[in-house]
């Protein structure tokens, strides 16, 4: 199930999907390019302002263990597929996916928020409600900015997040590049599907990906 594991394959290292960071703290989108200079490999970032439109491959996205600490180190499995063992207590469960539009080319974005997590199902649960009705086409999501978000701790203490809105919009032909990516070895519980609910009618453009 892609459900939230509180209790908290693939390792971090070598050429990875350039990354789309989100924080959760100010509610940014961040482009991360890896750049080398003299030798040495540096980290661009770019920020990208909403409204943004993208492609995302759902079928495909991961749940799992992840720990960033410096390197990101995955440990990850489709939906269906045997559950990871949490390889240290610091792994914190969470998603990755990946997106694309011809702006930013192809991206990976993950998060071990709960906060963002719950956002990420509601939006596969309405992937799950209308692949069916598009075989073929993958969704296109429309992210239009973020939410505050207030939670209450255990000792009475009030923390504040952002979390993305986005929606569901439409289905578009699959871009190439989602199939030019290496397939992720899953590690060993059964991941299942969510429920579904009512899907999106919207329409989409294929010229934006």
């Amino acid at each position: 199930m892609l459900s939230y594991q509180s209790a908290g394959s693939g390792n971090g290292g070598g050429d990875r999907t350039p990354i789309l960071k989100f924080s959760a703290k100010d509610g940014s989108f961040i482009a991360v390019d890896r750049q080398q200079v003299d030798g040495q490999w540096t980290s661009h970032e770019q920020e990208l302002e909403a409204p943004i439109k993208v492609a995302m491959d759902l079928a495909e996205i991961e749940m799992g263990w992840m720990h960033f600490n410096p390197a990101p180190d995955f440990h990850m499995a489709k939906s269906g597929q045997q559950r990871p063992e949490k390889p240290t207590p610091d792994h914190k469960w969470g998603f990755r996916v990946r997106l694309t539009n011809k702006e930013m080319g192809l991206r990976e974005l993950s998060s071990s928020s709960r906060n963002v997590y719950e956002r990420m199902l509601a939006l596969y649960q309405a992937y799950e409600a209308g692949k069916a009705q598009n075989p073929g086409k993958v969704p296109v999501v429309d992210i239009t900015g973020t939410e505050r978000v207030t939670q209450t701790l255990n000792d009475g203490q009030t923390q504040t997040w952002r979390v993305p809105q986005w929606t569901l919009s439409g289905w578009t032909d699959r871009p190439a590049s989602f199939d030019g990516a290496p397939a992720q070895e899953p590690a060993p519980a059964p991941v299942a599907p969510p429920a579904s609910i009512p899907p999106s009618e919207a329409a989409a453009g294929a010229d934006l990906f």
